[in-house]
């Protein structure tokens, strides 16, 4: 007899962040019937006032509690996890015992607890810039390929990644290591880091831009709705080994094409150049033939329609808060 369908439950940690307020928004849209969420964040409702139909239960509190994490398993059976939350960026991972205190201690207990629980599905949100670094030439970088990371927050990204190799070996969880590039979209609301919506939001409110360095550093761009489209294609794929794979559009530009589009939108549309920082990689740009082995042939998102998009969603959102 064929499998009957059921809905799975999916703990998703930093739901009300960019990335996770995405997929949530996603599920409500194209899986309502499918999955239902367990959401754990800081906060027991979203900051911005966003309400997701998926959202089955909200517990909240600091990463590192791992009494208060260990409630969604308790009272949940959880089918997979969706590990989308950091506590740092590239720019902000000065601080490297809170970096491990906070990111690679609290996922070792996540971990733990999905042994005790037995669920064997787990989906890492790790870093398709800051793990490969620039000591290492190949371009497009392979994920087999060396790494040399040059932040705290891309050597915590990689020790994760290890560990999640260890844990699939002694226990059998399996999981994927998404080494996504750099998502723009809507439901960005973080006024520093995300180049695009960063520059688009000083374009709407016509504030000058600050770029870090000479505006020639070059990156992989996906627009998040592709993301999402592909996390779920994945999921629905079911994870049968553990790897890290390669997650972007092969769309590369350089800040510097960036800003000229965004000036095409905004004619009164300024910037300047500031010294760049020692954690910025320049240059980078992802193979993704694992990713099309595993999903198939994709159409991403042009660029120009993505950006219009992001600038349609972030004026309405300024109208919002007016």
């Amino acid at each position: 007899m064929p499998e009957q369908n059921h809905t799975k439950t999916l703990l998703l940690l930093g739901g009300f962040g960019f990335i996770g307020s995405n997929i949530l928004s996603y599920i409500d849209q194209y899986y309502s019937n499918q999955y239902q969420v367990i959401v754990f964040d800081r906060v027991n409702t979203h900051p911005h006032g966003l309400r997701f139909s998926c959202v089955e239960k909200v517990y909240f509190g600091d990463f590192s509690d791992t009494v208060c994490l260990e409630q969604a398993f308790v009272n949940h059976r959880i089918d997979m996890v969706l590990h989308c939350l950091s506590t740092t960026v590239p720019a902000t991972s000065n601080n490297i015992i809170f970096d491990i205190q906070s990111n690679i201690i609290p996922t070792i207990e996540l971990l733990n607890l999905m042994v005790k629980y037995a669920v064997h599905q787990l989906i890492f949100l790790s870093s398709g810039g800051a793990i490969y670094g620039e000591a290492n030439n190949q371009i497009p970088h392979k994920e087999d390929q060396l790494t040399h990371p040059i932040s705290s927050y891309g050597i915590v990204k990689l020790t994760i990644e290890q560990y999640l190799y260890l844990y699939d070996m002694n226990h059998g969880i399996r999981s994927l290591s998404l080494r996504l590039s750099n998502p723009y979209g809507r439901y960005h609301y973080n006024p520093r880091q995300g180049i695009i919506n960063v520059a688009c939001r000083s374009a709407i409110h016509h504030e000058p831009f600050f770029v870090w360095g000479d505006g020639s550093a070059s990156k992989d761009y996906i627009f998040i709705d592709d993301f999402c489209d592909i996390l779920f294609r994945l999921i629905r794929n079911k994870i049968h080994h553990t790897e890290a794979i390669n997650v972007g559009s092969g769309q590369v530009l350089s800040v510097n094409t960036i800003l000229e589009h965004i000036h095409t939108f905004f004619s009164n549309f300024t910037w300047q150049y500031k010294e760049a920082l020692q954690t910025d990689i320049h240059h980078g740009a992802l193979d993704l033939s694992r990713l099309y082995a595993r999903i198939g042939p994709y159409h991403f998102t042009p660029f120009e329609e993505g950006l219009s998009r992001t600038i349609d969603w972030l004026k309405n959102s300024t109208l919002q808060t007016l």
